[in-house]
């Protein structure tokens, strides 16, 4: 299935582009903070984001990834991203997002991962998904937790580039 645009009361969820790479730069890509606990680094130019970007676009009909970007409907500004990621080693989707600094705390994460959440359950037909955040970043776990997620226990994960290593909490949706 092609990944759809999806909507929230203050959201557009629509599939990400190369022509988006200077925005999501320096709206998130570039910030230390966004990334802290990411799998990913600090993107060191709006080239690397477009490079990631292209393979994103190129994912758009591949079955497994979903993956979105976050535009608010009242300025039409991308504030972040995310999706889901069929992991075949668990037999489920894998649920992550992030988000720009300026919007933290005013619920567009809980929004956005509500909606994808649902798109799962509903188009995709899922009964479970799994999701898991740095222990230190206590407020993905909030997300989680707000749209139906519940801890299962520890695990450790590290970023793409080797990098950061972290000790994290792991989170089970049941349908």
């Amino acid at each position: 299935m092609r990944t759809p645009v999806l909507e929230t009361e203050r959201l557009i969820l629509r599939p990400l582009k190369a022509a988006d790479a200077r925005e999501v730069y320096e709206n998130w890509g570039s910030d230390p903070e966004v990334a802290r606990f990411m799998s990913w680094s600090t993107h060191a130019n709006a080239e690397v984001t477009r490079e990631w970007l292209e393979k994103t676009e190129e994912n758009i009909d591949t079955e497994g990834i979903y993956e979105w970007g976050f535009e608010r409907k009242s300025d039409h500004r991308l504030i972040g991203s995310g999706g889901i990621y069929y992991r075949e080693i668990r037999g489920m989707y894998d649920l992550g997002y992030n988000i720009m600094k300026e919007c933290w705390h005013q619920g567009y994460t809980t929004e956005a991962a509500a909606r994808i959440l649902e798109f799962a359950v509903t188009e995709l037909k899922q009964k479970h998904l799994y999701a898991y955040h740095a222990k230190e970043n206590l407020y993905s776990g909030k997300v989680m937790e707000k749209v139906g997620f519940h801890y299962i226990g520890d695990r450790e994960y590290d970023s793409m580039d080797g990098t950061k290593h972290f000790e994290a909490r792991e989170y089970l949706f049941s349908k």
